[in-house]
C-alpha cells in the first residue's frame, strides 16, 4: 500500500466531517467530566493510563498522538497548560466541539507517515500514543518523532496489541491468524485486521524504544484483572502499555 493509499484508506474509514449525527455529538462523559487525579486502575485502557499519569502532573504541554475526536485528551488538559492532539483522520467536527469547551486544547491534521510533528524540539513534557503504532508504516520514524518532542526527562506512554498474548500464541498453534484489533469481522473479508500493519512483543517494543533513546520504566496491560496479569504482561496481556522517560542517549 502506497502513503497516498493508506489517507484514503483512513479517511474513508473513520472520517466524520459528513453524518448528522456527529453534529451533535458530545465528548465521552466519563472522561470529560473528571480531573484527571479521580482516575484509578481499571479495566479500561484510557483510565487506568489517565490515574498512572495523574502522579506526574501538573503539565506544561501535552501532545497525544492519534487523538482521534479529542477524548482522551481533556482530563490531561485540565492538569496542562496547553494540550495538543493530531491524527490522520481529520476529526474536525469533533475537534472544534472539544475546542469550543476547552480552549487550551488545540487538533491538526497530519500523516506521520508523510511528515514529522510539527512542533519545535522538546516542546512536550508528556506525549502519549494510544494505539497508533501498530498502523504507521515507519515504526522508527514514528518513535524518533515522539522522542524529538518530548522534553529533557519527559513521559511518553504507549499502547500496542500484543501478538505474544496466550491466546494468540494458541491461535497460531492451531494454523489460526490472531486478531488483534477490535474489528468486528474477523475473518478479514472487509478489512485485513483493523489495518493493523506491525506486531509487537513486549521484547520487541522495548528493544525498538530503548534502540532510539525511551527508557521504559513501567509496564502493564489494560483488561479484566488487569492488575493481576500486568506481573506478565508478555504472556496475559492482550495489549501492551508501557511508560517511558526520555534518555540522553542519541536519537
Amino acid at each position: 500500500m502506497q502513503q497516498s493509499n493508506q489517507q484514503k484508506y483512513y479517511d474513508e474509514h473513520y472520517s466524520i466531517s459528513e453524518g448528522e449525527a456527529w453534529k451533535t455529538w458530545q465528548p465521552n462523559p466519563v472522561l470529560s467530566s473528571k480531573e484527571i487525579s479521580e482516575f484509578c486502575i481499571n479495566s479500561n485502557a484510557q483510565e487506568t493510563v489517565l490515574a498512572i499519569i495523574s502522579a506526574f502532573a501538573p503539565f506544561k504541554s501535552t501532545l497525544d498522538v492519534g487523538c482521534g475526536a479529542g477524548d482522551f485528551i481533556i482530563p490531561i488538559s485540565k492538569a496542562s497548560v496547553n494540550s495538543y492532539g493530531v491524527d490522520i483522520v481529520d476529526f474536525s467536527i469533533a475537534w472544534s466541539t472539544v475546542s469550543k469547551q476547552f480552549n487550551n486544547i488545540h487538533f491538526s491534521k497530519l500523516n506521520l507517515d508523510e511528515s514529522n510533528l510539527p512542533f519545535n524540539d522538546s516542546s512536550f513534557d508528556l506525549v502519549t500514543m494510544m494505539m497508533v503504532l501498530e498502523h504507521v508504516f515507519d515504526v522508527h520514524h514514528a518513535v524518533k518523532e515522539v522522542i524529538r518532542v518530548l522534553a529533557p526527562d519527559g513521559i511518553a506512554v504507549i499502547q500496542v496489541p500484543n501478538i505474544g498474548y496466550i491466546k494468540n500464541r494458541f491461535d497460531l498453534l492451531l494454523g489460526n491468524l490472531p486478531c488483534t484489533s477490535n474489528v468486528e469481522k474477523k475473518d478479514n473479508k472487509t478489512e485485513w485486521d483493523g489495518q493493523h500493519l506491525h506486531y509487537f512483543t513486549l521484547q520487541s517494543l522495548n528493544n525498538l524504544l530503548n534502540q532510539h533513546g525511551l527508557l521504559v520504566q513501567k509496564t502493564l496491560c489494560s483488561g479484566r484483572l488487569n492488575k493481576l496479569r500486568s506481573f506478565s504482561t508478555s504472556l496475559l496481556g492482550a495489549d501492551i502499555i508501557v511508560f517511558a522517560r526520555k534518555t540522553l542517549a542519541k536519537v
